[in-house]
């Protein structure tokens, strides 16, 4: 079954759940181009097991997630937490709750904050042209639990998905900002910001 976007004003809600994928995959072959871990963007979603997909995407943003092994540009980038512990669920009235932790250590907390999803937008790169699942959901800062919850006012992420599942992550404090990272020129400061998460178990390549 196939979702599509639907957009009130600047929002954007619920997303195609295809397997569809943009220029940048990684690992495998696509397009007669074989993209290795560490090429930049990601402009893909894939899903394995639809019917156990939550309705809305930002849902997924539930578990405990940590840098890509062996991707560095994920691994080398000091923007990145090293570990993500995400708590969420479809309780009314609930926050989504995120825990971030020093890029060079995967035991000192920065911030415990509560979140509130705000809506979806497209990545302002891959939509629609080269994929119609290249959407982040947004997340605005509405708590501050522990830590210094200032640096992450808006959270934006390209919520667990895949199989393996893994995920993308920026913070920042202007979404639109953030979005239009997506749009930088590739540089040697890990330009464009794409940050790729595994499930914190897993020891090898998830994307």
């Amino acid at each position: 079954m196939s979702r599509y976007i639907a957009c009130i004003g600047i929002l954007c809600f619920c997303y195609s759940c295809g397997h569809e994928h943009g220029p940048h995959t990684h690992t495998h072959d696509h397009d007669g181009h074989t993209h290795g871990a560490d090429e930049r963007g990601d402009g893909h979603s894939h899903y394995e097991n639809q019917e156990d997909r939550p309705a809305f995407s930002y849902l997924t943003m539930d578990g405990e997630f940590h840098l890509n092994p062996g991707d560095s540009l994920s691994q080398n980038d000091p923007r990145n937490p090293s570990r993500l512990i995400l708590q969420t669920s479809n309780e009314k009235g609930t926050l989504t709750r995120m825990t971030f932790f020093e890029h060079n250590d995967l035991n000192v907390k920065l911030a415990e904050c509560g979140y509130q999803y705000i809506g979806s937008k497209p990545d302002p790169h891959y939509y629609p042209e080269q994929s119609k699942t290249s959407v982040w959901d947004i997340f605005e800062k509405v708590e501050e639990y522990s830590g210094n919850c200032m640096n992450y006012k808006y959270v934006i992420s390209r919520s667990p998905h895949g199989d393996p599942v893994h995920m993308h992550l920026r913070y920042g404090q202007d979404v639109e900002a953030l979005l239009a990272m997506s749009n930088d020129e590739e540089d040697d400061r890990f330009n464009p910001w794409w940050a790729t998460y595994c499930d914190i178990n897993r020891t090898t390549s998830c994307d």
